[in-house]
């Protein structure tokens, strides 16, 4: 699998990480359809969640809404989450591109000390917070796109 397609229907808690066999690790109620290079897992209301995928992945997408989310020991090429409501989003050992594709929403991120990055915001009338120092040249940039939202960037 290379591309992985995740939607979280309402307000959750869920808990994502790599595994390092190349393996999907979803719980029973969990939905999961794939097909060829994509996997596609749909995770209903109000259900908490522990999700793992390959530590390693290209693309992978997140649909959330008024939800709490753990990312943990993954790389990426290109992480994008489309949120709608308040969200939060704690993050560990993980390395690449994040964009946040926000309209009136309010993200909180939650990054563990000395992570290195970088932000850019995009859209209209978005706004960042972040008093953590940024590296310039790094590769993990955290991007915010929409309208309307913010996004508050705070050590763990």
């Amino acid at each position: 699998m290379k591309d992985y397609d995740i939607k979280v229907r309402g307000r959750n808690e869920i808990d994502f990480f790599g595994t390092d066999n190349d393996t999907i690790v979803v719980p029973s109620n969990v939905k999961l359809d794939t097909d060829r290079d994509n996997a596609d897992i749909d995770i209903k209301a109000g259900e908490k969640a522990v999700i793992g995928i390959p530590n390693v992945a290209e693309h992978v997408e997140l649909d959330i809404m008024d939800s709490k989310v753990s990312i943990k020991d993954l790389s990426f090429e290109k992480l994008e989450i489309d949120a709608k409501g308040n969200i939060e989003i704690t993050i560990d050992n993980v390395s690449g591109p994040i964009d946040i594709n926000m309209v009136s929403g309010q993200a909180v991120l939650k990054v563990p000390a000395g992570y290195s990055f970088r932000t850019n915001r995009e859209g209209k009338n978005n706004f960042i917070e972040c008093d953590i120092p940024q590296d310039i040249s790094s590769g993990n940039v955290i991007e915010l796109n929409g309208k309307n939202s913010s996004l508050k960037i705070i050590n763990k």
